[in-house]
């Protein structure tokens, strides 16, 4: 007996000791400039304090740092020999400035050429924190001086995979008042950190056209926010869904959630610009009054852009009067100063400003912005900055510093923040090109189980099979499956399958069907059939859209069907529009023309034959776009122009013709690279492995452009990430 205790010590006190090595190995990089590190070097250094504390080796590096390799550099050797986990960038850091990487944003397709380096160009931090990403620097800005422009080179991966996770805290105001702001981020955050906090208050907000305004859409989150924390649903103030139909203005009530002290988690779905959200637009109005006065007030604002005694705005009104049937008093006003103070006032009514925030002192410890260029950290003030700034308990704020896809899951696997897990753990799962962390990525809520059960660092197949197994989170559920796919672990495609057609949870279906889309070996294509049907809105959406991108013929009869009967989903609905032209458009125009004439529930036909009519020869005219492009005798811009529409059209069709263009050395050069990137979105055609192929014979070629072999060969391998078998 005394030996089995004795034993039992031994094996306990070696997994305590392994446990405490592990966790002592690993490190976390402040990455500082001289200047801001000499005027809040307490600050910093009390952080670096409190994460050691918390087992976490914090180590300051603070240098004029001359560029971003520099700073990429210190951060992969600290990964290398010290078990890097994450790094922080406080005050004035090398912002990279990244190009020809457009594919790894969720939306965001400027035009290069057409527009400035600075607007054309992602700020982003995947630079520093996916290691393996290769790039080219190109120069540096010589009027903004923190910019470095880089270009994505064809040899790097073509995919976002961090190694390490990274956070912003860029000040929103210059010199002493910069480094103010930093100090007492700092203050407020040792304090917060000081205390025991689960994540069990949640509130959502959906801005107007968000979703298509899709209710349907809107109503799911509810269920799968219940899903990822059902600690936030034990009240009827511990979880809110709110939406901008619920008022005419919804500005106060946001406000009033923001300021709560108990709200531990604060999600914006809606429109955004550096300096704005959008929370509504025109407000709802109740009654001909009102409705009357909402229409004079955008006339009024139009009119207002040109500038008073415009000619524009002459033939603008000339214009209104003729279109609409009315008269002059419509437009009265418009520049007198009284009329134009007060509309100006409703209409920061309709919108979260930079002077608002300091006024609401958010208290949300974490705040997500699922909208666009919120979190634009190039800027020197921005809208997540000023959250984390402001003087109330707002500690993260993540944002994009560009465009973002409204048809994207800001959620994935969010529930591991009610688990305990660091919010940059969360992001580096689910990181885009554009997506940052403004604030501590180090921050965590206390676990609503007491401890973190599960090591994200394991790289054993059979670990992440019992985790999925028997851990009954799904968003851990969620998690084994992507580092089962990582793993390249064989016959994942059959547990994908399996997981899908048995889970009860919306969120771990939702990860089988992102991560199955990298199976080339028709597994994909099986579950589409199931999940266009899905109960949740998401997957329906998704997988309708990738039935056009699939671009297979035999998916017609389930595009005709959605669009003919899911008019509640708007979003689905317009999805399955997108498709109209993606696939054989005559057999489509065939297939729902039939549905019409054929269904005995439709209430009028002629309506609806009109309306597809609409909606299909305006698809078969960007379609023709399509076509141009392999028509010798059409003008280069315009072919070029017909190129730049492969990229949200994916026309499957003409693939063969396509790369015919593509081989012909008589072809323009400038056509045949700019054909040669647009066949890089075509990730999930049913024509991929072709695209593949032909790229590749095409590079081989001793007498291929090296602008071209480099285009080819990126392409290439953009399309091999979704080629797994």
């Amino acid at each position: 007996m005394m030996i089995r205790n004795i034993l039992t010590f031994l094996i306990a006190s070696t997994l305590s000791l392994s446990s405490s090595v592990e966790a002592a190995e690993r490190s976390f990089a402040i990455i500082v400039d001289n200047n801001t590190y000499n005027a809040c070097s307490a600050e910093i250094d009390s952080y670096k304090a409190m994460l050691e504390k918390e087992g976490l080796r914090a180590f300051v590096l603070s240098r004029e740092w001359e560029n971003p390799d520099a700073v990429k550099n210190e951060l992969l050797s600290r990964y290398k020999t010290e078990s890097l986990e994450g790094a922080i960038f406080i005050g004035n850091i090398p912002i990279p400035m990244l190009r020809d990487a457009q594919h790894l944003t969720s939306a965001f397709k400027m035009d290069q050429q057409r527009y400035p380096y600075d607007q054309s160009s992602v700020p982003s931090d995947r630079f520093y924190d996916d290691f393996d990403l290769k790039f080219d620097f190109l120069f540096k800005d010589s009027v903004k001086p923190q910019f470095y422009y880089y270009s994505l080179r064809y040899d790097s991966p073509q995919k976002i995979d961090c190694d390490i996770y990274t956070g912003r805290l860029k000040p929103t105001k210059g010199g002493e008042e910069g480094y103010v702001q930093i100090r007492e981020y700092f203050r407020k955050l040792l304090v917060q950190r000081q205390s025991s906090n689960k994540l069990d208050v949640i509130v959502s907000y959906t801005g107007e056209g968000s979703f298509s305004n899709s209710l349907t859409a809107w109503k799911e989150e509810g269920v799968t926010m219940r899903e990822q924390f059902p600690q936030a649903f034990s009240n009827k103030n511990s979880s809110k869904f709110l939406i901008f139909h619920m008022y005419p203005f919804m500005k106060q009530t946001v406000t009033e959630e923001l300021r709560r002290d108990d709200v531990d988690l604060f999600l914006f779905h809606e429109h955004g610009m550096p300096e704005r959200q959008y929370l509504t637009a025109t407000p709802l109005s109740k009654g001909t009054d009102e409705n009357f006065e909402a229409a004079k007030r955008i006339f009024r604002n139009r009119l207002r852009r040109n500038g008073s005694g415009n000619e524009a705005n002459r033939k603008l009104t000339e214009s209104w009067k003729e279109y609409y049937k009315i008269d002059s008093t419509w437009f009265s006003g418009a520049f007198d100063k009284e009329l134009a103070t007060k509309d100006s006032v409703e209409e920061a009514n309709t919108g979260i400003l930079l002077e608002d925030v300091p006024v609401i002192n958010p208290n949300a410890r974490v705040v997500i912005f699922d909208a666009c260029y919120n979190g634009d950290f190039r800027e020197d003030r921005f809208i997540a900055g000023e959250y984390v700034f402001a003087s109330g308990k707002t500690l993260v704020a993540i944002g994009n510093s560009v465009n973002v896809l409204q048809d994207k899951s800001s959620s994935d696997l969010l529930g591991i923040l009610g688990l305990g897990y660091r919010v940059g753990e969360w992001a580096q799962m689910t990181n885009i090109l554009e997506s940052h962390i403004i604030g501590d990525p180090t921050f965590a809520f206390t676990s609503i189980s007491g401890d973190k059960e599960v090591d994200f660092r394991s790289e054993s197949t059979a670990y992440w099979i019992e985790i999925l197994t028997k851990n009954s989170h799904p968003d851990i559920k969620g998690v084994a499956l992507h580092k089962l796919f990582k793993l390249n672990h064989e016959g994942l495609q059959d547990i994908l399958l399996e997981i899908y057609s048995s889970s009860p949870f919306a969120m771990l279906r939702l990860q089988a069907f992102h991560i199955l889309q990298h199976y080339n070996d028709g597994s994909f294509e099986t579950l589409l059939r199931e999940s266009v049907y899905d109960p949740y809105e998401f997957i329906r959406r998704k997988s309708t859209y990738a039935m056009g991108r699939t671009g297979k013929d035999e998916f017609i009869p389930f595009i005709a069907s959605i669009w003919l009967n899911d008019r509640l989903d708007e979003r689905v609905r317009f999805n399955a529009e997108f498709c109209f032209d993606l696939m054989d458009i005559e057999k489509l125009e065939k297939e729902v023309l039939s549905h019409i004439e054929s269904s005995s529930s439709l209430y009028d036909k002629e309506k609806i034959k009109a309306e597809f009519k609409n909606k299909i020869e305006s698809r078969k005219r960007i379609f023709q776009m399509g076509r141009d492009i392999t028509d010798k005798s059409i003008a280069l811009k315009t072919r070029l122009m017909g190129v730049s529409t492969l990229r949200n059209n994916n026309y499957h069709s003409i693939v063969g013709d396509l790369l015919k263009i593509l081989s012909d050395p008589d072809e323009d050069l400038s056509l045949r690279i700019k054909l040669a990137e647009a066949l890089g979105w075509f990730t999930l055609s049913h024509r991929r492995a072709d695209i593949i192929t032909k790229c590749r014979e095409i590079a081989a070629s001793e007498n291929t452009d090296v602008r071209l072999r480099g285009e080819l060969l990126k392409t290439a391998n953009r399309l091999e990430v979704f080629t797994r078998k």
